[in-house]
């Protein structure tokens, strides 16, 4: 006869202790989903960040009297959507506005966007915005 040190684990300490495993990879997995789910919306928040402020950058080196800083008007990249880096064939969509700012004469106002769709579908969005001052006098 075997000492009860011999006989090992019973049937249920096996149930139990595989139930606990397969609970624990999944929490793991989960987390991981999570994790991974976050980090491309943050990629594409950054991307979309950079591409606004290169826009709100471009336009001010031009200048206030430049053609694309009238008032009033709303533009749209020509080359929509784009991509990280603002050529054609992306995920986003750029938009930019210009508004005369009152009561501060010879400035206007640039609101820059930047759409596109996240993981869950839903249309995200960053707007920047910047004040050009004519500097001419």
């Amino acid at each position: 006869m075997k000492s009860r040190s011999e006989r090992g684990f019973s049937l249920v300490e096996v149930i139990v202790a595989n139930f606990l495993l397969i609970i624990g990879i999944a929490i793991i997995a989960s987390i991981i989903a999570m994790i991974s789910e976050k980090n491309f919306f943050s990629q594409r928040q950054t991307q979309a960040v950079i591409l606004a402020q290169n826009k709100i950058d471009e336009l001010l080196n031009e200048g206030y009297s430049t053609s694309e800083l009238d008032a009033g008007v709303n533009y749209e990249n020509y080359l929509n959507p784009v991509n990280a880096t603002g050529d054609s064939s992306g995920v986003f969509y750029q938009y930019w506005d210009i508004y005369d700012v009152d009561p501060i004469e010879r400035s206007k106002k640039i609101v820059s966007t930047v759409q596109w769709d996240g993981m869950d579908g839903e249309t995200k969005t960053v707007s920047l915005t910047a004040i050009c001052i004519d500097e001419s006098n």
